[in-house]
């Protein structure tokens, strides 16, 4: 009897998951060009948040520093 251990079955699902995706994506009734564009618009407003976040940080640690130094 053969024995499968977890890694093996996760090695599995990760080499079948890009052409599930693609198949969701088909199934949506989006293209996957669609799908990359949304993808990519969504990367960059979580870059630009985190960006506005960082330099809000930033700013205030500077403010505090003056007030303080």
């Amino acid at each position: 009897m053969l024995e499968h251990n977890s890694s093996e079955y996760a090695t599995a699902a990760a080499k079948s998951a890009p052409p599930v995706a693609v198949l969701a994506a088909d199934t949506a009734g989006l293209t996957l060009e669609q799908w990359v564009f949304i993808a990519t618009l969504i990367y960059l407003a979580l870059q630009s948040i985190y960006l506005l976040y960082k330099f809000g940080r930033d700013l205030r640690a500077a403010r505090t520093e003056r007030r303080d130094g």
